[in-house]
């Protein structure tokens, strides 16, 4: 197996054979889930081989050493956000890392909390259940035929407005937002940004330097292709200063001093003590008995990207949707949403049809050839949904067109 030490070794073929999946299938459905490469399938199987035994001195040190495992992730997130380990923490997912992010900032009635009109349904789900018990008020960006630009918020915005929360690339457009003006137009007034980069990160470079906000949250599912049941939520630096999080766990503590087998073999120890969490990300994991295997397999899927390099994965896939678009379009197809390239991400989605049910039809003959792809819809916005990914070639693109055109 060759994995690549240098970003500028980047080639497609040798990045397909990382990919036993697209054996026979042309996967342009990333946007939904993601294939594992066998890098992350190795990692979980050296991690399962480990799990057999006790390889350890004791128990106690091989649950040390599984949690130490895990923690190298954080290292690898860290460095394809270009932020620092002690803002990154570990997730089960998308909607577990949303759902820390709803129920830690601070809010009263009537303050406001705004979010796209076209978002995945997740998105939504914390907070609508929070207006529910909190009496806050949810209110909708209205995009215009998906887009989202920075006026379409700041007309949104109120003096009660307290949170924006938001997929960076809509899900049923492949609209790119704008997250570095979002962030100058909420850090201004103060508002809380809580950003869901899951159908982003893996595809487009994602800078934190660059584009900062108070909570951004991904799982490994879909373009980081680690579909293993974790992912991340980086937290600003005014989170971890201003913010608790919204549960405790004792593995999320300040070490004590020997370690915790130590502790826990110290007769004098009891539950009724003074707990000190440190100020970092660390502190909103979950700090308990944790999913090592997909910790292993997320490690070692970013460490990929990493190594390949974000922006010349982000190259490629642009070049891809430059030459989808154009095909599409040659081929009578009608392209959603805007086509300019800084809104632009690893969706791409279009119309053959008057009807979302004769696209359906269309949608099943191309399954039937094994070209995956899927049909999405919110708010009227969407149609089928293309997915073009880093291991994705002209020869993927070129064989769905001259499908749509012999089968729509």
């Amino acid at each position: 197996m060759t994995t690549p030490t240098d970003a500028q070794t980047f080639d497609p073929d040798t990045v397909r054979s990382w990919f036993p999946g697209l054996e026979g299938t042309t996967f342009l459905d990333a946007a939904c889930v993601g294939l594992a490469p066998i890098q992350a399938a190795e990692a979980i199987e050296r991690f399962v081989e480990t799990s057999l035994g006790c390889r350890e001195r004791d128990a106690s040190a091989h649950h040390v050493a599984m949690d130490e495992l895990r923690r190298r992730a954080i290292p690898q997130v860290a460095r394809l956000l270009n932020t620092s380990e002690d803002n990154v923490a570990l997730v089960e997912s998308t909607t577990h890392g949303l759902g820390i992010a709803a129920a830690a900032i601070p809010l009263r009635p009537g303050d406001e909390v705004l979010i796209p009109d076209t978002e995945f349904l997740q998105v939504a789900i914390p907070w609508v259940k929070r207006a529910e018990r909190d009496r806050i008020v949810v209110r909708p960006v209205p995009s215009r035929d998906g887009v989202l630009d920075l006026s379409s918020f700041e007309a949104a915005m109120t003096p009660r407005t307290r949170v924006v929360c938001c997929s960076t690339v809509q899900w049923s457009s492949g609209y790119r937002i704008d997250m570095a003006g979002l962030s100058e137009l909420c850090r201004d007034r103060d508002i809380w940004v809580v950003a869901d980069v899951i159908q982003e990160v893996g595809a487009m470079r994602v800078d934190l330097a660059e584009r900062p906000a108070d909570f951004v949250t991904a799982g490994g599912h879909k373009w980081l292709n680690a579909p293993f049941g974790c992912g991340f939520l980086a937290l600003s630096d005014r989170v971890l200063a201003e913010l608790e999080p919204p549960a405790y766990g004792y593995l999320s503590l300040e070490e004590p001093e020997g370690g915790w087998p130590r502790y826990f073999g110290t007769p004098t120890i009891t539950p009724f003590r003074e707990y000190r969490f440190p100020r970092t990300a660390r502190s909103f994991e979950i700090g308990g008995t944790s999913n090592y295997p997909g910790a292993a397999g997320l490690e070692a899927s970013v460490r990929l990207i990493n190594d390949v390099g974000a922006r010349n994965i982000e190259n490629h896939i642009r070049r891809l949707t430059d030459l989808l678009r154009a095909e599409l379009e040659a081929a009578g197809a009608r392209l959603i949403g805007d086509g300019s390239a800084g809104a632009r991400s690893g969706i791409t989605v279009f119309r053959r049809h008057e009807t979302p049910e004769q696209d359906e039809a269309l949608l099943q003959r191309l399954l039937d050839e094994r070209i995956l792809l899927s049909i999405r819809y919110t708010a009227g916005v969407g149609g089928l949904r293309v997915s073009t990914h880093f291991y994705n070639t002209e020869d993927d693109v070129h064989r769905l067109v001259d499908a749509v055109r012999r089968l729509g």
